[in-house]
């Protein structure tokens, strides 16, 4: 699930995972699907947020942003927020199916190459 959307910093990941929020976990609830990217390619279901994984979403962008990491796309982001879960080649969510998040990971996207969890952050 995308808490925060893609972002650059010159931080390595230890440092970057020291600044996100340990908090608790949250469940969430699937809402509708919905494609996105720019040609709608890319199949997500949406999340129905809840003012705990809302305030997650803000903890975590306050904290890179203060730590000078650039959030590309700022219409993402606080108000523009839609949380949303990316189908994945094994799995995706169905409408109204119950999950939690229990961490969050750090995942490095550079350019040609392939995507890798760089850090884990468990939530309590």
């Amino acid at each position: 699930m995308t808490v925060v959307p893609p972002f650059q910093t010159g931080l390595e990941a230890p440092a970057i995972a020291a600044l996100l929020p340990h908090g608790p976990r949250i469940p969430v609830v699937a809402g509708a699907r919905a494609s996105f990217g720019h040609r709608r390619a890319v199949p997500v279901t949406l999340v129905r947020p809840s003012p705990a994984l809302l305030a997650l979403h803000a903890a975590c962008v306050d904290a890179l942003e203060a730590a000078g990491a650039v959030i590309a796309d700022q219409r993402h982001i606080r108000t523009g927020y839609r949380p949303h879960a990316s189908d994945q080649r094994s799995a995706a969510l169905a409408p109204g199916d119950h999950a939690s998040l229990t961490e969050l990971a750090l995942v490095e996207r550079a350019p040609g190459s392939r995507r890798r969890v760089a850090a884990r952050i468990p939530l309590a």
